[in-house]
């Protein structure tokens, strides 16, 4: 099989990957900007809440299924691979539903803003988590376009449906359309490429014996980063409060690019770097490196523009209530370029299946963010608060890149 990190066909699969995932992140960012207009600083910071739950719930799916499957898969026969994704549908859903029915109840327990937020959400997260899994499924199997057409179909959803929001202004409303665009966006990928769930005894006999052995280091890394990224969430808004909370994730939204970028690499990235490292660590770091190099490269051309836009931008898409937060596009703008640096030796250990090593950097980061964004928002208010998130990035990023130029012997493990 032909490697797709060379030529024309690189260049198609991996501008496949940017399309799909600027829908992705703009149906997101539409929500912030809705959920920021119609319900102001408060309102969307209950929608936050609620949506770093979702957050938690696919990054867990994601370590634990998504990428250890495709990290195993890519490199093996057809019809072995539609095997292992069916599996992980099977997998997935099952999982979320659980995650789901735990959201509900930890909702419930709390109440007010937090509470709520978790409550919106739970509807729709399992539609949410599987149309992540089929669209990268999709890009597995070298259907760049199918995949770009899943997200398309979600952010047309959310985009039409803008003046039912407008009509009736809750929180709810605004959340639901976001789900029903998930739940059109998983029809579409399933009719692009049909799959049904296997069994579930089936299924989880092949993830364990395929993933789970790379899957309990990367969950473990996604328990501790989604648990402390979360924890972060909470402590800053009650140091912060919920106005000046929400004031940050917007300007987080659109000043930092990474979650395109990021993402948009991942998708062709994760499966390429997978052929390639069967072959040897030589070949995928070149791999790596070169898919570094265009992050940090485009990390920092939207950091030029941001300079001279962000501003501006921010109180235009957000509202005038939104205007003391204008400040955050410096610290946000750096934590973007230092998290750039290491995303794709990061895909790099994945694809090597270096899961301790993942765990090791991936901790260091969550947990320095979480000491620097909390110690320097005591000190320095919402703009301390995105310099500790910089100075958290900067020390993940350190620790990807030396545990990934190392070598990769004593795999798995």
């Amino acid at each position: 099989m032909p490697l797709p990190d060379v030529g024309r066909f690189r260049r198609r699969i991996f501008a496949w990957g940017f399309v799909a995932q600027a829908f992705s992140s703009a149906t997101n960012f539409a929500l912030t900007i809705v959920a920021g207009r119609l319900l102001g600083p408060s309102g969307l910071g209950v929608v936050v809440i609620g949506f770093g739950a979702y957050q938690f719930v696919a990054g867990l799916q994601r370590a634990i299924v998504i990428q250890p499957l495709i990290a195993e898969s890519a490199p093996l026969p057809k019809t072995e691979r539609q095997r292992l994704a069916e599996s992980g549908l099977s997998v997935v859903a099952i999982f979320t539903a659980v995650a789901t029915i735990a959201v509900v109840v930890i909702g419930v327990a709390l109440g007010g803003q937090f509470g709520r937020g978790l409550l919106i959400f739970a509807p729709w997260l399992v539609v949410a988590v599987l149309q992540e899994f089929w669209k990268a499924i999709l890009f597995q199997e070298n259907r760049g376009a199918a995949a770009t057409l899943s997200d398309c179909v979600r952010f047309s959803i959310v985009a039409l449906t803008i003046p039912l929001a407008l009509a009736w202004r809750h929180d709810y409303v605004v959340v639901g359309f976001w789900g029903i665009g998930a739940a059109a966006g998983l029809m579409t990928s399933l009719v692009a490429l049909p799959g049904r769930p296997r069994r579930l005894r089936a299924a989880a006999a092949d993830w364990r014996d395929r993933a789970w052995v790379l899957g309990r280091w990367l969950g473990a890394r996604e328990v501790i980063y989604q648990s402390l990224t979360y924890s972060t969430l909470l402590v800053l808004a009650i140091v912060l409060g919920a106005a000046e909370l929400g004031g940050l994730r917007a300007a987080e939204a659109l000043f930092s690019p990474l979650s395109l970028i990021a993402a948009a690499l991942v998708l062709p990235a994760l499966p390429a770097l997978s052929r390639a490292s069967a072959s040897s660590h030589a070949r995928a770091l070149r791999l790596a490196l070169g898919v570094g190099f265009v992050a940090v490269g485009l990390a920092l051309s939207y950091m030029a523009v941001m300079a001279l836009l962000g501003s501006w931008l921010l109180v235009h898409l957000y509202g005038v209530s939104f205007s003391p937060f204008t400040t955050l596009v410096w610290p946000m703008a750096v934590a973007q370029v230092v998290s750039a640096a290491g995303a794709s030796f990061n895909l790099l250990l994945l694809a090597e299946k270096r899961g301790r090593a993942s765990l090791a950097a991936g901790a260091t980061g969550s947990f320095a963010t979480l000491a620097c964004a909390t110690g320097f928002a005591l000190g320095y208010g919402v703009e301390g608060a995105a310099w500790g998130m910089a100075a958290g990035s900067a020390a993940g990023s350190a620790v990807f890149i030396y545990l990934g130029l190392r070598s990769g012997a004593g795999r798995a493990g």
